[in-house]
C-alpha cells in the first residue's frame, strides 16, 4: 500500500471510543512502536468507512521490523504518551476550552466539528516492558471483534436489509385500538414500527400502552396519530448524534429521501412542503398524510432512513471532520448553477432572516440546497457537508 501523504489526519477507534486527529508522523511512530492492535479501526478522509488498522498497515512478513505507516524524514515523529492524549478534544481540554454539546437552541446552520461516541466503556491500561524495554504496549479489556466483523457487511447484516422496506406504503399512523397485542400486529406491517421495535423495544412497548390507554379514553384516531407523531419527533431528536455518526451511504439515504419528499410535496402545495420542513411528523398535515395518502410511502421511507442511521451509528460511531471553506465554495458554485443569487446565499446563511422568508421561498432554497449537495462529485466534500446539513433535518 502506498504511504499516505503528509496532509492526512487519522482517527483511531478502540474500545468504543475515537482518538485523534493524528498526523502522519504521529501515526508512524504509533505503528512503529507496535501499539496497533488487531481490533483497532482507522479512518481518514477518502475512506468510505472505518477499516481494520492491520489491513491499512499490515505487519511485514517475518515479524515487525519496520512500520508501513508514513514517516516523512523532515518531520519529528512524536509517540503519543497515552491513549487519552489522542482523544478528540484533548488539546482543548488542556487549554480549558472543552466544547459543550450542541443543544436544540444552537445555530445549526454554522459548520461545526462533532465527535460522536455513544458509550464510554471502562477500560484498563496495562503498561508493560516488552522486548527489553524497547516499547510500551497498550492492552485493553474490551473486544472489538463485533465491530470488526461489522465492517464491509453493514448493508447486508444491519438494519438496512431490504426486508425493512417491505410494506413501506402501509400507513404507519393507523391501526390503533385498546388491545396492545392487536396494535402490535397492525404496526408490524409497517417498516417504521419494525425498526423501532427492534432498536427501541422499551420505547415501543410504552407507545403500545399509550395508544391503548388513549383508545380506552375514547380519543379518536386523529388525536392518537398526532400523539404518536410528536413521540417520533422526540425520539429522533434524542438520537441525533447517533444518526449523524452513521456511514456515508446511510446519510445519503436520509438526504435523498428528504429531498424527494420536498420535491413531491411542493407539487401538492407550498403548505405541505413548508409543514414537512418546519415541523416534520409533528405537523397535523404531515400526520394526516402518514395515515394514508399518495405521500405515505415516501414519508415513511424518510423516517425509516433516519432510524436506520440511528441504528448504524449506535453500532459503530464514526468521526467526521467539519466542512472546509473550499467545500462551501464548491457548493456555492453548484447553487449558482441552480440559479441562486448572492442575496439567496446571504438569506440562507442567516437563520433569523430565513425564518421570516415566505414559505415558498424556504421550500425552494432547501430543495436546491440538498440537490446541490447530492450532486457533488467530491465524495469527501459531500460527506462533510451532508453531516452538517442533516443536523437540522434530524434534530428539527
Amino acid at each position: 500500500m502506498p504511504a499516505p501523504s503528509s496532509q492526512h489526519q487519522w482517527y483511531l477507534a478502540r474500545d468504543g471510543q475515537q482518538y485523534g486527529p493524528l498526523s502522519d508522523p504521529e501515526l508512524a511512530k504509533f505503528v512503529e512502536l507496535g501499539h496497533l492492535q488487531p481490533t483497532d479501526l482507522l479512518w481518514r478522509e477518502g475512506f468510505p468507512d472505518w477499516r481494520p488498522a492491520l489491513a491499512v498497515f499490515p505487519p511485514p512478513a517475518g515479524g515487525r521490523k519496520e512500520a508501513s505507516a508514513p514517516s516523512p524524514a523532515d518531520a519529528k515523529p512524536v509517540a503519543p504518551t497515552s491513549m487519552d492524549a489522542m482523544r478528540p478534544g484533548a488539546e482543548a481540554v488542556d487549554q480549558g476550552r472543552r466544547a459543550s454539546p450542541v443543544t436544540a437552541g444552537d445555530d445549526d446552520l454554522e459548520p461545526r466539528r462533532r465527535f460522536f461516541g455513544r458509550r464510554w466503556l471502562r477500560r484498563l491500561l496495562i503498561i508493560a516492558v516488552i522486548l527489553a524495554g524497547a516499547f510500551f504496549a497498550y492492552v485493553w479489556r474490551a473486544d472489538l471483534g463485533k465491530l470488526i466483523g461489522a465492517l464491509g457487511t453493514t448493508s447486508s447484516n444491519s438494519v438496512m436489509a431490504a426486508t425493512d422496506r417491505i410494506g413501506v406504503d402501509v400507513p404507519p399512523l393507523r391501526g390503533f385500538g385498546s388491545d396492545t397485542a392487536q396494535i402490535d400486529v397492525n404496526f408490524q406491517a409497517a417498516p417504521l414500527w419494525r425498526i423501532l421495535k427492534r432498536e427501541f423495544p422499551d420505547w415501543y412497548g410504552e407507545r403500545l400502552k399509550e395508544i391503548a390507554a388513549l383508545s380506552q379514553q375514547s380519543k379518536d384516531d386523529s388525536h392518537i396519530a398526532q400523539q404518536m407523531g410528536r413521540a417520533l419527533v422526540a425520539l429522533r431528536r434524542q438520537q441525533t448524534d447517533n444518526a449523524l455518526s452513521a456511514s456515508l451511504p446511510t446519510l445519503k439515504r436520509i438526504a435523498s429521501t428528504f429531498y424527494d419528499n420536498i420535491a413531491e410535496l411542493r407539487k401538492q402545495s407550498t403548505e405541505a412542503c413548508f409543514a414537512f420542513i418546519s415541523q416534520g411528523e409533528a405537523s397535523p398535515l404531515i400526520v394526516g398524510l402518514l395515515q394514508g395518502s399518495p405521500h405515505t410511502a415516501r414519508l415513511q421511507t424518510q423516517l425509516v432512513s433516519v432510524f436506520e442511521a440511528v441504528a448504524d451509528g449506535r453500532k459503530l460511531p464514526r468521526v467526521y471532520p467539519k466542512p472546509r471553506k473550499t467545500d462551501y465554495e464548491t457548493l456555492a458554485t453548484a447553487l449558482t448553477s441552480l440559479g441562486w443569487s448572492q442575496a439567496d446565499m446571504q438569506l440562507f446563511s442567516d437563520e433569523r432572516e430565513l425564518s421570516r422568508a415566505a414559505p415558498d421561498k424556504i421550500c425552494q432554497l432547501v430543495h436546491d440546497w440538498f440537490a446541490a449537495q447530492l450532486g457533488l462529485k467530491d465524495v469527501d466534500a459531500q460527506l462533510r457537508l451532508l453531516v452538517d446539513s442533516l443536523r437540522p433535518v434530524v434534530a428539527g
